[in-house]
């Protein structure tokens, strides 16, 4: 796994760029000629990003979010850890119109991925609505997630993406909807609108389909610890909104394009598709549908992002559910009355941390940590991470028996013990590691 910066080449155009090359076929892209928006580099000119913040104001028809900030005024991106187990680049952007004034004079956001080298990334947005003046008034929407195909130039979505199975929606228990290309609609409509069950929906995965590479998803729990949204106000269900665009949602006003005589957004013709670089918009979901609300200051949404070589939804759901039902954790040293997570002793679990899909424990007075893992659902690639870890080589040793150097990878950054496995656990596990 390699983090690195340099400079990317894509539909002609070029610029600096953070590139995460996990040990799969896709990789994580930061591209100052995409406004460093976070994407997956499916190959061959296809990429995917599952969005950023978004608002629009009842004043004009300007969309505000960062792929507006053409000339990256306010677009900047940091490698904040690099190694072979886990890398995290933070993306800062400000929500802007394509003349750069900011909503509401001060509207940003931060964007942390932790990509891991299975391909996975937690998407972590932190936003921060402005509060700087009037300007844009009340909002219309927040809109924090959408499923976007990047197509440069000799690629169409037409060819690239498998038709009969163009976008899968599903849920926790493997229920799906699946959509054709193209999409049915005529407009964009309120997936409810069609899909009234989504409403009871735990867990909401995405993924668009594609041929000859590998297919992207994203997903994230119906939970407000997790993901903040308030309730449809279109059918009164307890969900966040989502929008289903129309049929042939191509646009040509990013990325690689500098063009600000627009607004909102530019249509590509279909004659266009594969001359110049486009994106193609699925569904997109807000944090409220109610006008005029805003979510507070330091609001957290977190997002489970990839893709999967044979396109293999049972596999994705397995990755997601490993993710959203972390595992239990015996270390010995839990109080024997009560289930809060108290602890006391030379091991003690932190707990697991979702925006790093993590286990986090702390060591005190010891070198060496041992542990039960008790899976609740198949765990999948697990990550340990072990504050005042004493430097040395890590060794691990699963129910008695020592894992080789290709099971895993570890990183220290001089206080913390970064281990990414490789493998899955069913069933109860005694875990050292020393």
């Amino acid at each position: 796994m390699k983090t690195y910066k340099g400079n990317l080449i894509f539909s002609g155009f070029q610029g600096p760029a953070v590139i995460v090359e996990p040990e799969t076929k896709w990789r994580f892209v930061f591209w100052q000629g995409a406004q460093y928006v976070a994407c997956v580099d499916l190959g061959g000119e296809v990429w995917f990003t599952p969005e950023w913040l978004e608002t629009n104001s009842p004043e004009d028809f300007h969309c505000y979010e960062p792929i507006m900030d053409k000339r990256c005024k306010f677009s900047s991106v940091e490698i904040l850890e690099a190694g072979v187990a886990r890398s995290r680049v933070k993306w800062h952007y400000a929500c802007c119109n394509v003349k750069y004034e900011i909503f509401h004079g001060n509207t940003e956001a931060d964007e942390y991925y932790t990509v891991y080298p299975d391909g996975i990334a937690i998407r972590k947005l932190v936003a921060w609505p402005g509060d700087l003046n009037d300007f844009g008034g009340n909002p219309n929407f927040w809109q924090v997630l959408e499923y976007i195909l990047i197509n440069g130039v000799g690629t169409r979505p037409d060819e690239v993406i498998d038709r009969n199975e163009a976008f899968t929606f599903m849920n926790e228990k493997g229920e799906k909807i699946i959509f054709k290309w193209p999409l049915p609609a005529n407009d964009r409509i309120p997936l409810c609108e069609i899909h009234p069950e989504i409403k009871d929906w735990k867990i909401y995965i995405g993924k668009i389909g594609l041929k000859d590479r590998p297919s992207p998803f994203a997903a994230f729990i119906k939970d407000p610890r997790f993901f903040p949204y308030k309730p449809c106000i279109y059918c009164n269900g307890d969900h966040p909104f989502f929008g289903l665009f129309h049929a042939n949602a191509v646009w040509k006003h990013w990325p690689a394009n500098p063009m600000e005589n627009f607004i909102l957004a530019v249509e590509a013709e279909e004659e266009e598709w594969g001359k110049i670089p486009t994106h193609t918009s699925f569904l997109d979901c807000n944090y409220t549908s109610v006008p005029a609300d805003v979510p507070p200051k330091g609001c957290v949404w977190l997002f489970l992002v990839g893709a999967s070589e044979k396109s293999d939804d049972k596999q994705i759901l397995n990755v997601v559910k490993s993710w959203a039902v972390p595992a239990k954790i015996q270390t010995g040293y839990e109080s024997r009355r009560l289930s809060w997570g108290l602890s006391h002793g030379p091991i003690l679990y932190e707990g697991y941390c979702y925006s790093e899909r993590a286990y986090v424990f702390r060591l005190e007075g010891t070198e060496k940590l041992e542990f039960n893992l008790i899976p609740v659902e198949k765990v999948i690639n697990p990550v340990f991470k072990v504050e005042n870890w004493s430097g040395k080589e890590p060794h691990i040793i699963v129910d008695g028996e020592k894992m080789g150097e290709e099971s895993f990878r570890w990183q220290f950054d001089g206080r913390s013990l970064i281990i990414w496995v490789k493998g899955e656990f069913i069933n109860q596990a005694k875990i050292t590691i020393e």
